[in-house]
């Protein structure tokens, strides 16, 4: 691929190890595209704040989500998914009065424990949290109703308003369940070699017609393969 068409690398994370991915102009678009879909299944829209939590290395995953957040006119910030800028989410939610925390992990859990904070008194009053599979069940243990955000390899899964669970963006993924775990391949011509790549969770498929009205598989009983819920 000409380094002109090329929008960046990211990483995704494997059984085996981190892999790098190439992105290329026309994947981010498709990318952006794809996250304006989920945020309207969020029915999140222009004016609402809007908190990402996320990593550096995952800025392949989550900046289509920024790009199409600014599109829709939603106030975006940003944090750490560490324990150590934990403080930082619950300080956003709490001054901001944010619509959406989106991609919260066990990381920004443990952080805000560690300082004394409760992470459910936190995120309680927010009407969506996006939680990773390491966070969901402590913060349903906890009272809350999270949905599930997911990065399944190189796609991102996100679940709908209705709970139904984690759509992905068929138009570029081709996902299926070997002994358990979810793979995933490329469908659509990108600059990805097209896998498949075991990603480390646990799902099963549902194609069943969604309340939401988006017609993407969706990912149900979502999990870390080898790690116990807690």
């Amino acid at each position: 691929m000409s380094a002109s068409l090329l929008w960046g690398v990211g990483t995704f994370a494997t059984p085996e190890g981190a892999v790098a991915f190439p992105v290329s102009a026309a994947d981010h678009e498709a990318d952006t595209a794809a996250a304006g879909r989920a945020l309207d299944s969020l029915a999140i829209a222009a004016g609402d704040r809007v908190l990402v939590v996320g990593l550096v290395s995952e800025c392949a995953h989550l900046v289509p989500f920024h790009e199409a957040l600014r599109d829709r006119g939603a106030i975006l910030s940003g944090a750490d998914a560490t324990p150590f800028d934990a403080p930082r989410t619950a300080k956003l939610v709490g001054q901001l009065g944010v619509r959406a925390v989106l991609g919260v992990n066990a990381a920004v859990l443990d952080g805000l424990e560690s300082e004394g904070i409760d992470p459910a008194a936190v995120l309680a009053p927010v009407p969506i949290v996006a939680a990773r599979p390491d966070a969901v069940a402590r913060l349903r243990a906890a009272g809350l109703a999270p949905l599930v955000w997911a990065h399944a390899g190189p796609a991102v899964a996100v679940e709908c308003a209705p709970g139904a669970g984690a759509h992905v963006d068929e138009q570029q993924w081709v996902l299926d369940v070997e002994d358990g775990q979810l793979v995933v391949g490329v469908r659509a011509t990108r600059a990805l070699d097209h896998g498949p790549f075991r990603t480390g969770l646990r799902a099963s498929l549902d194609r069943t017609p969604c309340a939401c009205g988006r017609a993407d598989v969706r990912l149900v009983g979502v999990g870390l393969i080898g790690m116990a819920e807690r």
